[in-house]
């Protein structure tokens, strides 16, 4: 049996595997498949010879390869080379600073590119933000797992600026809480316009009013993100003897952080869980001493995560989201 690259899908059917075996710059000379005759036990030995250019899988690769080996047809791998060895010591030495590896990417054809488009599209349209949470538990590595989905987003000069600190802690929810419920009453009445007030009032009705405002979601959910923006990051080094501290600058850092939060919603939501975008405005430097957390980090959301209530409500819409007329503007060919 004779094995291609572009037959992926009959041989994992068929169980066969495909191990890459790889060096920088090789070409890969040829690859073996090895069949046995069950009837004879004898072995045949076929040679397939290309000039394809080998790759070495990187960890991200190696799982999303995995996890993706018994997925639906279509599903594809991405990710970059590992460097060659000699570079490979120190993953933050200067040598890797400027180092370019190739990227693998795994091209579908346009019928399953349109399937996954919809279907996201489908998941997210059923997004809502929730205000009414069970306090049913939710294990610690799947919060885990959302916040390192987040942390995958693009960030100005990659220096991802962002923090994240998960609370679960009754007693510090509830700290939280009052700071943001004090500093709320002040932005109800005095900080925001008042018809910033009028266009939340629905929302928020069956929660609280203007003169007596409550966030009870802050502490029912089981758990409550933090996002944390830096605008600097800070570096302790050693010189001489001498620890010094440097202070690292950092670009687009709300919109890095933006985009974060965008994909970690989108997680939240993927993982069958629900949340609100919560603005804890002015209440920032209360939550920021609270957690420990250092003078260059600064509190920008507030995410509580849980399953709804069993008798969760939202605001009716309809429709619930824009047409796309509205949103979407092609200047096409």
């Amino acid at each position: 049996i004779l094995l291609l690259e572009h037959q992926q899908q009959q041989q994992q059917q068929q169980n066969n595997t495909i191990t890459m075996i790889t060096t920088r710059d090789v070409s890969l000379v040829a690859t073996t498949a090895l069949v046995t005759a069950a009837a004879t036990a004898a072995t045949l030995l076929l040679l397939w010879t290309g000039t394809t250019t080998t790759r070495r899988e990187d960890g991200a690769f190696r799982q999303a390869k995995n996890e993706n080996d018994n997925d639906d047809v279509d599903g594809f791998r991405s990710g970059q080379e590992t460097p060659p060895n000699d570079t490979q010591d120190d993953n933050n030495n200067d040598s890797n600073q400027n180092l370019h590896v190739r990227y693998h990417h795994e091209r579908l054809s346009l019928a399953p590119i349109r399937r996954r488009a919809k279907r996201f599209l489908t998941l997210l349209q059923q997004r809502r933000s929730l205000r009414f949470f069970s306090n049913d538990p939710i294990p610690r590595d799947i919060i885990e797992t959302l916040v390192q989905t987040a942390a995958t987003a693009p960030s100005g000069a990659h220096k991802q600026p962002w923090s994240f600190v998960a609370v679960s802690h009754p007693d510090l929810k509830r700290q939280i809480r009052r700071l943001v419920e004090e500093q709320e009453t002040i932005n109800y009445q005095s900080r925001m316009k008042q018809s910033w007030v009028a266009d939340v009032e629905t929302m928020v009705a069956q929660v609280h009013d203007t003169e007596h405002v409550q966030k009870p979601y802050l502490t029912e959910a089981p758990w409550l993100l933090v996002v944390l923006k830096q605008p600097y990051g800070i570096a302790h080094t050693d010189e001489n003897g001498q620890q010094e501290t440097k202070r690292i600058n950092h670009y687009y850092v709300p919109e890095s952080v933006g985009i974060a939060c965008g994909m970690l919603i989108a997680a939240i939501h993927n993982a069958n869980l629900v949340t609100l975008t919560s603005t804890p405005m002015g209440a920032e430097q209360g939550i920021r001493k609270l957690l420990g957390r250092p003078d260059h980090e600064k509190v920008m959301l507030l995410l509580p995560v849980g399953f709804p209530a069993h008798d969760a409500t939202v605001p009716y819409r309809n429709p619930e989201r824009k047409p796309l007329d509205e949103v979407l503007v092609c200047k096409c060919s």
